[in-house]
């Protein structure tokens, strides 16, 4: 059997982990067996968890669990709920990963947008909210979601690695740093503001991922905070839950991921070893007769791969010939096929989705679904390695990984994150430690 199913929460405005934001309802539709045609007709109804509009009570939803498809608009929702449910489809991360775009759930409902409005502060604000109006807000998004269904569900069914693969692989990624939490100071409130008392959760904030952005690139907010973007004096209010905070960031990241999809080697010759910005540093100095500093050429060398490589580039390095024949090869591919794949999960860019397209756009695409997508494999064997320990990943931001470290689980543990991350020695991190997030130490020589 298939099912959509949407969760309702009791505050829409909390964080499905937040302590207080309990279940409410739950929205189910039967949707057919195998396939989804216009002759099927559907079936909805509401389960009730917790709501004043209802004689039931905790109402059993456990027929879900069985060896059924559920197919749901935001599948991370539902973790609190089914944590080892074998099939959930993710129908925006799908019609995202198979059109390039994300899925138009955005469904208005003037009962639910004017309470939303005007009574955003309000606790337990769906449990305000008629049942009945959940169940119509429900239905208009399932109608979207079936239209998606009866078009593409037979095609992502006999794709059985979508289930294994890229889709579920991003979800349990993503989950498994969300639901760890980030332990906040006491004066959180003094350094961001008033507003992130009611995220606060048993002392923590729950940030949130959204996965299909138009990069691939994923973000990171949630209630008045982005996690992405901190400044440094917000970063104070982050503390460690164990003993500190381990922050790992790798050294010219994006470089070293375009040497991989080029066939260019930065640990070979003269690379081996180096800093790739310091190197490329001391090549400018040399060929410019002056000296320039690390920043400089790390500034230097953006602009020559996004702003256009030229013959005379050739001369500094044979890594900006190698990327100029990679731009032009996938500018080709997308101009004559309309589409490019990703390089590890596939993930199809689709030319028509993006506005004033070029080579180098297309090429930036690339490289950050490359850094996203290698990424989360490294986050999967990280989660898996710290499985039974206290330590724990609570943030990850593009080229950074943030830690809560426990002495318990001694220093080889933060060797072995590093083996990982560096794939051995494939790449190059810095590392630092404290006891907030906004004030530590380089540690980089004692791993």
């Amino acid at each position: 059997m298939i099912y959509i199913v949407i969760p309702i929460y009791s505050d829409p405005f909390l964080h499905p982990i937040h302590k207080n934001n309990k279940l409410s309802l739950l929205y189910v539709m039967e949707c057919g067996d195998e396939k989804i045609d216009d002759d099927f007709k559907t079936k909805s109804y509401i389960l009730p968890q917790l709501h004043p509009d209802s004689k039931e009570y905790m109402v059993d939803y456990s027929f879900l669990e069985g060896d059924c498809l559920v197919v749901t608009p935001d599948s991370k929702k539902l973790q609190p709920i089914f944590q080892n449910h074998r099939k959930v489809l993710d129908v925006n991360i799908a019609y995202w990963w198979k059109h390039g775009k994300p899925m138009d759930l955005e469904v208005r409902n003037n009962a639910i947008d004017f309470l939303s409005s005007k009574y955003y502060n309000v606790k337990k604000l769906n449990e305000i909210i008629p049942i009945s109006k959940h169940k119509e807000y429900c239905d208009e998004v399932s109608e979207r979601i079936l239209n998606f269904l009866r078009e593409d569900l037979n095609e992502l069914i006999k794709d059985e690695g979508w289930f294994d693969g890229g889709s579920t692989e991003t979800i349990q990624a993503f989950h498994g740093i969300e639901k760890n939490g980030v332990k906040v100071s006491d004066d959180v409130c003094d350094i961001f503001d008033i507003r992130v008392k009611k995220h606060i959760s048993d002392g923590k904030l729950y940030s949130n991922y959204n996965l299909t952005t138009t990069t691939g690139r994923p973000s990171n907010s949630f209630g008045t905070v982005n996690f992405a973007a901190l400044p440094q004096e917000k970063r104070k209010a982050i503390i460690p839950e164990n003993d500190y905070l381990v922050d790992f960031d790798f050294d010219a990241y994006h470089l070293r991921l375009i040497g991989n999809l080029v066939g260019f080697d930065f640990n070979s010759g003269n690379w081996g070893g180096k800093s790739v910005h310091e190197y490329f540093a001391y090549r400018y100095s040399d060929l410019e007769g002056k000296e320039i500093s690390y920043d400089e050429a790390k500034q230097k060398t953006f602009q020559i791969l996004y702003g256009g490589i030229r013959e005379e580039h050739e001369k500094i390095s044979a890594f900006f010939p190698k990327t100029l024949d990679y731009i032009n090869k996938k500018w080709n591919e997308i101009n004559t096929h309309n589409c490019v794949f990703t390089n590890i999960y596939r993930r199809k860019l689709i030319y028509n989705n993006y506005q004033d397209l070029n080579r180098n756009k297309i090429f930036n695409y690339l490289i950050q679904a490359y850094e996203t997508e290698s990424n989360i494999k490294k986050i999967l064997l990280i989660q898996d390695y710290l499985l039974n320990k206290n330590t724990k990943l609570i943030l990850y931001g593009y080229d950074s990984f943030l830690f809560d470290f426990s002495k318990q689980d001694g220093v080889e543990t933060l060797r072995e994150i590093k083996s990982i991350l560096e794939e051995g020695n494939h790449y190059t991190t810095k590392s630092k430690m404290g006891l907030n997030y906004g004030e530590m130490t380089d540690i980089t020589t004692r791993l």
